[in-house]
């Protein structure tokens, strides 16, 4: 009887332990899963965030701007314009003005073989598309627009009083400079005249633009 009581008791002893033991191995299985279970977590929570992460701005668009439309933005200036622009024909009456220089005067003449002071006029003009050119001094002195002496300008025609006449009575191409080129009298040639001698100044008659 003392046996079987001691035995019972012995099973009893070794069966809590055991009882203990599983509940003990237990108890740590499942912390060790909460805690792996939790660094994953951690961890997917840190993937996550550095995803996350917002990415820096683009860079503004750039606006391209064309030649052209710096050209037509931009202010504009036209440092070509001078005070007294000179016509295109004007260019042309004052160059033939002066390919003729050295021909001789003719009386009555109007080519290149010799000319009088009215046919030297005549003759420029007639080169440079005035086709309705009159012969006279007098008629080429009323043919354009009228000019005072200080608004002459290059390719104009000027015209001047011989001694005590109130009317035309000669006359040249001004080429600028205070100069004609013109073809006065007998005995001299066609020629570079300076008229801002008092003399000329005097004897101003008046100007023409013929543009």
């Amino acid at each position: 009887m003392k046996n079987n009581i001691l035995l019972i008791i012995a099973v009893t002893v070794i069966s809590v332990g055991i009882i203990t033991a599983v509940i003990v191995l237990s108890t740590v299985g499942k912390n060790s899963g909460e805690s792996s279970g939790s660094s994953s977590q951690s961890s997917q929570t840190s993937s996550s965030s550095e995803t996350d992460i917002p990415l820096p701005e683009t860079e503004p668009a750039v606006t391209i701007v064309t030649e052209k439309e710096t050209a037509e933005s931009a202010p504009t200036t036209d440092e070509s314009v001078t005070d007294e622009p000179v016509a295109p024909e004007a260019e042309g009456i004052v160059s033939t003005a002066k390919s003729l220089l050295g021909v001789e005067f003719v009386d009555g003449g109007e080519t290149p073989d010799g000319f009088d002071n009215s046919g030297f006029i005549y003759y420029v003009l007639r080169q440079n598309g005035y086709i309705t050119c009159p012969r006279g001094v007098m008629a080429q002195s009323q043919m354009g627009t009228a000019l005072t002496y200080d608004k002459l300008k290059s390719g104009d025609l000027v015209f001047f009083m011989n001694d005590g006449s109130t009317a035309a009575g000669f006359g040249g191409i001004y080429i600028g400079d205070g100069k004609m080129i013109a073809c006065l009298m007998p005995g001299t040639v066609v020629k570079e005249v300076d008229i801002t001698t008092t003399y000329y100044k005097d004897h101003f008659y008046g100007g023409v633009s013929l543009s």
